[in-house]
């Protein structure tokens, strides 16, 4: 149960270092972009098919970033979900709800507080 306490916070230090929102918010002012060029009346065909196609390559990229950004931030919880499902002995989880459930108060309360020290360092 600590493996996963701590986990989480190492997903909750990895999401605030990591720059995952960003790079979301790039990947949707892509999507937008086309979503603009779509709509455009008066450009040529031959124009906007090349502009999508350098757009859906422009996207693939972002999307690659930010879904390998996710990844990177998930990563301590998935190789203890690995090690729990794999060699329960190793990472010593019951596999009652209420133990998981347990976890919720103390996960939430330390992302609360890391909250309130960013919101202090700023000031």
């Amino acid at each position: 149960m600590i493996a996963f306490f701590l986990a989480i916070v190492a997903v909750l230090e990895l999401a605030r270092a990591l720059p995952l929102i960003p790079a979301f918010q790039a990947l949707a002012a892509t999507g937008q972009h086309a979503m603009r060029l779509l709509a455009r009346r008066g450009v040529s065909e031959w124009g906007k098919e090349r502009a999508l196609r350098i757009l859906s390559l422009r996207m693939f990229a972002r999307s690659l970033r930010a879904g390998g950004l996710l990844l990177a931030t998930a990563s301590p919880l998935l190789v203890v979900l690995f090690f729990a499902a794999n060699w329960p002995e190793i990472v010593g989880v019951r596999t009652e709800w209420t133990a998981k459930l347990a976890l919720v108060p103390f996960t939430l309360g330390y992302a609360a507080l890391r909250w309130q020290v960013r919101r202090v360092r700023a000031r």
